[in-house]
This record gives structure tokens, sequence and C-alpha cells, in this order.
């Protein structure tokens, strides 16, 4: 078959060229005119396209040519040739149109066109469906746009009410809004394409879960104290119910409960709780009341404190050289036998001074640990020993470095002194010449003022060390201190 159509193409050529050449004997006959005959390379006459697809329309002449031809777009003509390329920019229905004709007759094709947006594809971080949200933890859902994302617009719809925007969705939810809501995504393109996707997410708590205070389980208290017991909740808090009992009886029933000791014992304090989906949890503890006693605090001993200066106390100084120093107890009796005391070097003095020093009373003397306001406030009182050389020198203590207002001891060696009219042969009854002397400070005496009621409104203490009664002008002499104590 090959062979034959290749003899028959060849002979066909020699014929021609015979013409051609105006031989006489020519067998040539020129084409008759013919009606137009066309092919196309699409045979559907409706069809479909996404947006910004280039599509070919081609005509095959098979008979009649030349044509007069045209390629039209909405009656629109965009060619006159047999063959067009053409790209559909726009969303819509296109008719695509061609015409040919000659003397003998015409051919037409029409085509229409359906060109849709690019579908919009999205992904999500979490799948659509019924989902899972904890109050108090941020619930998140991010989209990413796979396909189509032609100045994709994101909307989120919760309950049909908040909407926003944007590639994230986060919501923390509360302990108000437990239970189901419906999360709607909406996508758009410019191409009007859509994307949606629902969740329903079911706002849930975590188990009951509970801190309590104090944390300890086994308390000690004394009588006159009250403490104060709290349960704080962490999770599972919707509709929360309180009971405190104490020996099995009910006493309170919100989340914090405060026990007055009035009584010496052994008691238990017990708190047991539910919340709206009905899990419990309990705690206990065990409470002691003992006799009340006299609380102190220990302000500094001086037997962990390095020799020289302190750090916490501040006295004069005479040529550079403090006249305040820790030093080794010189005088060491069965009052006071510690092995450190603090000493007020006044016969360093070569005029007659006082020879004050202050000391602060809101930092403990390893000057880290603060005493806390609240805890200053239980202390009325200051108690410390003194070592006086010879009698007629009244130590006052003052509550601001202004020397004033200050007062003398209210008690001394266990004998009452009065400190607002002090008088020396009260004094002389009372102190004890050459050795160590017990004096007790009240910080309630009116001479005080409100200043130092308590101690939660002072930061420091001053002690004037001499105060002559006789009023003699007597030199300065060195007093020793120890055991600075407050008292409840």
């Amino acid at each position: 078959m090959r062979r034959y159509s290749i003899l028959f193409a060849a002979g066909l050529l020699a014929a021609l060229f015979q013409a051609c050449s105006g031989e006489e004997g020519s067998s040539y006959v020129p084409p008759k005119p013919a009606a137009p005959k066309v092919e196309f390379n699409i045979e559907e006459e409706a069809f479909a396209v996404p947006v910004d697809s280039v599509v070919v329309f081609s005509a095959d002449i098979l008979e009649g040519y030349p044509l007069d031809m045209a390629w039209k777009v909405d009656g629109v003509k965009i060619a006159g040739t047999p063959s067009v390329t053409w790209k559909f920019s726009e969303i819509g229905v296109f008719v695509v149109t061609f015409d040919a004709s000659n003397d003998l007759g015409s051919v037409s094709q029409r085509y229409t066109v359906r060109v849709s947006g690019i579908p919009l594809e999205v992904e999500f971080s979490v799948p659509a469906g019924e989902v899972e949200a904890i109050i108090g933890t941020p619930f998140e859902v991010s989209v990413t746009v796979t396909g189509g994302d032609k100045g994709t617009v994101h909307t989120w719809n919760l309950d049909g009410e908040e909407e926003v925007s944007g590639t994230l969705f986060s919501r923390t939810f509360t302990d108000t809004e437990l239970g189901p809501h419906v999360l709607l995504y909406t996508g758009r393109n410019t191409d009007g394409e859509t994307a949606v996707s629902i969740w329903v997410i079911n706002v849930k708590d975590l188990p009951l879960e509970l801190t309590y205070s104090p944390a300890e389980e086994a308390l000690e208290a004394m009588e006159g104290d009250e403490l104060t017991f709290r349960a704080t909740p962490v999770h599972g808090a919707t509709g929360i119910a309180y009971s405190w009992k104490v020996n099995g009886t009910e006493v309170a029933t919100g989340a914090e409960y405060v026990h007055s000791c009035s009584a010496q014992g052994s008691f238990t304090v017990s708190l047991n709780t539910t919340n709206a989906a009905g899990e419990e949890a309990s705690r206990s503890w065990a409470l002691t009341v003992t006799e009340k006693t006299l609380r102190t605090l220990m302000f500094d001993n001086f037997e962990n404190s390095a020799l020289g200066e302190s750090l916490y106390y501040k006295g004069n100084n005479v040529g550079g050289v403090s006249i305040l120093q820790v030093v080794e107890n010189p005088y060491k009796t069965s009052v006071n036998s510690s092995s450190k005391v603090l000493v007020d070097k006044g016969s360093m003095m070569t005029n007659n001074s006082s020879g004050y020093f202050t000391f602060k009373v809101t930092t403990y003397p390893d000057g880290v640990t603060a005493i806390p306001e609240s805890e200053r406030a239980k202390y009325t009182r200051f108690r410390v020993k003194i070592y006086l050389g010879s009698t007629g020198f009244t130590p006052l203590l003052q509550s601001d470095m202004t020397g004033s207002p200050k007062s003398a001891p209210s008690v001394i060696n266990g004998v009452t002194f009065n400190p607002q009219s002090p008088s020396l042969t009260e004094w002389n009854a009372a102190i004890k010449t050459n050795d160590w002397n017990e004096l007790i400070y009240d910080f309630s005496n009116p001479k005080y003022g409100d200043a130092m009621n308590k101690l939660s409104d002072t930061g420091q203490l001053q002690f004037r060390v001499f105060v002559d009664f006789n009023n003699s002008g007597k030199a300065g002499q060195d007093v020793y201190f120890d055991d600075f104590e407050f008292l409840e």
C-alpha cells in the first residue's frame, strides 16, 4: 500500500511538471471549484474550561479553498485564519463561532464554552467534624490554601455570632462556655470559588483539681491563734461546692475557712469539694492547739556574727574607727554567759555624748531574709541584755534617727519601771551594777506615738546609750549589748 502511494505521487508530480512546461499533449486538468468542506479539531459543541485556560480552535479546509473565513467570540472577530489560539481570562459563558464561504457555498461551526473559576482547595490543622476543647487552654485551627489561592478571604464564624478573619482561629473558652459550639469556616477567592468546613467543638473541663493552704497536713497552734485554710481550684471548678468540717461538724461553705483556736486539744479540719460534673476532691489537716505562750523573735544574739563591726548596726566613728563592734564577751556571768556581744565604745568619745547607734528591724542579720510586715506586727515589746559599769545611765530606745520620740525601759530585771517619769531612786533599786541587766521596752508607751505601736510601722530602731539622771556630764564609758529580742 505504501509503495502504491509513492508511485501514485510520483506520477502525479510528473504530469504536473509536463503541464507546467507547456508540452503538447499535457493531461493536467485544473480542479473544479467546490463548496467549502471543513473538519474541526474540537468535536464537542459545548464544553467547560477553568478561567485563564488557553484553547486552540482549528479548522482543516478539505475543499473549497480559498475561503473567506472568520473566528468570533461573542460576535467579535478574533481571527481570519483557519486556526486561532484564545485565552479565556474571565468567568462566564462564551460563544465561539467559525464561518467560511466561497461562491459555491458556506460552512459554520458554533461552540458554547463555559469558563469557571479555579476551585479553592484548603487543608486544616484540625480535621473538620466533632472535636474537644479544654477551658483555659487555647483551641486553634489554621487553614492552608493548597489550590486556587487568588486573593482568598478567610472567615470564621462561631455559633453564628462571633466572626473573625485570617488563616488562624484561636479561642480560649471559659468555664461559662461548657458544651457544644459550632465553628464555620468559609473561604472565597476572587474567582468566587468557595470552600466550607464545620466543626462541632465540645468544650470540657479537666478533672477536678485543687491546691490547698496550708500545704502541711499536720499543724500546731496556740490558744488565741487564727489559722486560714484555703482551697484554690486549678481545674474542674465549674459549679464547685465547698464543705468545711471540724471534727465532723460543718463550719463553712466557701473556698476559705478561718479557724479560731479557742481551746486546747486535737482537731481535724477537713474539706470536701464537689463540682457540677459530680467529681469530688477532699483534704484534711490534723491540728494540735496548745496553751498560749509568749511569742518571741530573736533578732540577733551575735553568736554567729563575725568579730569587728556588724553590718546591721551602725554607730559613731572616732577618727575613722567605729565605736560599735562585735567582740568576745569580757563579762561572762550567770546572767549572760554568751561568747560574743556587741560593744558600744563610749570610752572613745572625747566629749559628752550619748553614743547612739541604730539597727534595722526589717531584715534579719543574715542581710538576706526579710522580716515581713505581718510578722513584725505580732511583736509589741523589745527585750535586750545590757552590761552597765556604773549606775546613773539609762539606755533609751527611740523609733527613728531624729532623736525623738524615745522612751526608757518599762521593765528592769523583772521590776516594773516608769518610762514616762523615770527616777534615779527607782533606777538604782532595779539596776545591777557591774553585771548584765535585762531591759524591756514597751512600744505601746505613749511617748512613742503611733509610729511605734507596732513594729510594722517602723523600719529601724535607735539606742541612746547614756542618759544621766544626775545630769553631771560624766564621761562616756563602754556599754555591752546582747540578745536583741522582740516579744509578742
